[in-house]
């Protein structure tokens, strides 16, 4: 596995197999460089149920298009396969291209990451 510290809006404990396969969850990547990025993933069921909600309520010309910034469509949002595009993202030298950069993480911070996670 590569050093990397992924957060997400959603505690795992929630997602459920029902959930994972029918949500969306923003996440944060850290890298050890201190910088961060951030997209959202969203399931491909997920898209489905969007859109179809967006005909009833009139949202995005009824369900005729659909967007979101830094949009990750997966098969699910599950802890697991989270973690296997972001380090796919990673190895391929798209994280950049694909998330958008945010604030590093600021020196005196570092307590949520672990002792060794930074490079010195």
């Amino acid at each position: 596995m590569m050093k990397r510290h992924i957060w997400t809006s959603m505690d795992y404990s929630e997602i459920q197999q029902k959930l994972a396969h029918d949500s969306n969850v923003d996440v944060v990547v850290t890298l050890p460089d201190r910088t961060r990025w951030w997209g959202t993933f969203f399931s491909y069921q997920n898209i489905e149920t969007l859109r179809q909600k967006n005909k009833e309520t009139g949202e995005f010309l009824s369900g005729t298009y659909l967007w979101s910034v830094n949009m990750i469509i997966s098969e699910d949002v599950s802890r697991e396969t989270i973690e296997k595009v972001v380090d796919h993202l990673i190895e391929e030298g798209d994280l950049q291209r694909v998330m958008a950069k945010i604030e590093d993480v600021p020196f005196g911070e570092e307590a949520d990451y672990g002792e060794d996670f930074f490079d010195k």
